[in-house]
């Protein structure tokens, strides 16, 4: 061994002689919630939706609660799916998350003429008739016509808006936790670190 690497074996002996274990501060004050709290609130705000608008998936409450957790935390329906524990769930998960009010840019951008379908639609055309004017499958206009109803529910309901305020509660908390505990980690070395040195 070299005499730096039992220089830093005596250091962290020291230092560790000398380290205390202190736990977490359980409670959080003000308005912040913890993530139990946040679980529950996604959870009563899906169930308001399962309820209101009869939404049926394979998916569980609790499944579509965490659906808009890591929706918002930027993954992919297929790593959404994979948390789930099942990557062939990416479909389920997309029309899921889009019944939920949540959507991706790529959602919005059907591969047709929106002015078009909405004037179609107005006509009260079939969707056979559709698909034939706007050449695309019958399947991509119920497709579109689910992400267009469910994108003017959002506006008019405001469950969006809901699920943002709760996530914003989490995404404070996080980013303070970590802070914390990176500051209070930093001062705990610095302070074992020069008392070892002493």
């Amino acid at each position: 061994m070299s005499a730096r690497t039992d220089h830093l074996r005596d250091l962290v002996q020291k230092i560790g002689a000398s380290t205390k274990v202190v736990e977490k501060q359980a409670t959080r004050h003000g308005s912040l919630r913890g993530s139990s709290e946040i679980e529950r609130a996604l959870l009563g705000v899906v169930k308001e939706m399962v309820k209101q608008y009869n939404i049926q998936t394979k998916l569980s409450p609790e499944q579509l609660a965490t659906v808009v957790r890591l929706f918002y935390k930027g993954l992919s329906d297929t790593e959404i799916a994979e948390r789930l524990g099942d990557r062939a769930l990416n479909k389920t998960v997309s029309r899921a998350r889009i019944k939920l009010h949540i959507f991706r840019e790529s959602d919005l951008k059907p591969p047709f003429d929106k002015v078009e379908f909405i004037r179609l639609s107005e006509e009260g055309r079939s969707v056979k008739e559709m698909a034939e004017i706007l050449g695309v499958a019958p399947s991509t206009i119920s497709e579109y016509r689910n992400i267009f109803e469910s994108q003017k529910a959002s506006e008019r309901d405001g469950y969006t808006k809901r699920f943002l305020e709760i996530l914003s509660d989490q995404d404070v908390s996080e980013r303070m936790v970590t802070a914390h505990t990176e500051d209070g980690l930093q001062d705990t070395i610095d302070t074992d670190y020069e008392a070892a040195e002493a």
